[in-house]
């Protein structure tokens, strides 16, 4: 019993969000350093909100609209954010690592310097996103819209792009596998630049 409880306030304290900083964030729609993990912000409207320099981990963030917020450097790692909307979003120098972002949509958002690892971003629309610098591996893009989006000095051999729309994708100094360039080739993508490995 003992054990129990104590792995229960274990849990408690790896996702427990801090409940002034929830109560700031929707009070003044700002809340920069915020320890939001843990919280349950599904089908919340965030749009507009600067959440600087926080933390989502473990968060629900479902159907979330986080139209053009202010979201730089904040760790989304082991977040649902499944059909979220993070359109014209600023996510520069953020986590996502064991993120399930199926779904979710990226359009225009900025994601530079980001850090996108063991992610889901399947059927996720990312038209005209910005993912120049980011680290992405192991991660799922497939059936992805990725149309007009940026990747500049990316590293994306491990990752999926099953079936992805690469249409005027732009890919410079980066890496791709046999098969994600000859799809990004069918796909009329912009290459630059590019390494391919066999």
């Amino acid at each position: 019993m003992k054990l129990i409880i104590l792995l229960c306030v274990i849990g408690l304290s790896l996702f427990g969000y801090d409940k002034a900083h929830l109560e700031k964030l929707f009070k003044e729609e700002s809340c920069k350093q915020c320890d939001l993990s843990g919280a349950k912000l599904n089908n919340k409207d965030l749009s507009g909100f600067e959440i600087e320099n926080s933390n989502f981990q473990g968060a629900n963030l479902s159907g979330a609209n986080f139209f053009m917020a202010e979201l730089q450097n904040c760790d989304f790692s082991d977040t649902n954010m499944e059909n979220a909307n993070f359109w014209k979003a600023d996510l520069q120098m953020s986590n996502f690592i064991n993120t399930k972002a199926k779904g979710a949509n990226f359009k225009g958002a900025k994601l530079q310097n980001s850090t996108i690892k063991n992610s889901d971003f399947s059927y996720s629309i990312s038209w005209k996103a910005d993912f120049s610098d980011a680290t992405i591996e192991n991660s799922d893009f497939s059936f992805s819209e990725l149309g007009d989006a940026k990747f500049f000095n990316n590293n994306l051999i491990t990752n999926k792009l099953d079936n992805a729309i690469l249409w005027k994708t732009i890919f410079q100094k980066s890496m791709l596998n046999a098969k994600q360039y000859d799809e990004a080739t069918k796909e009329e993508a912009i290459l630059i630049n590019i390494e391919k490995l066999k």
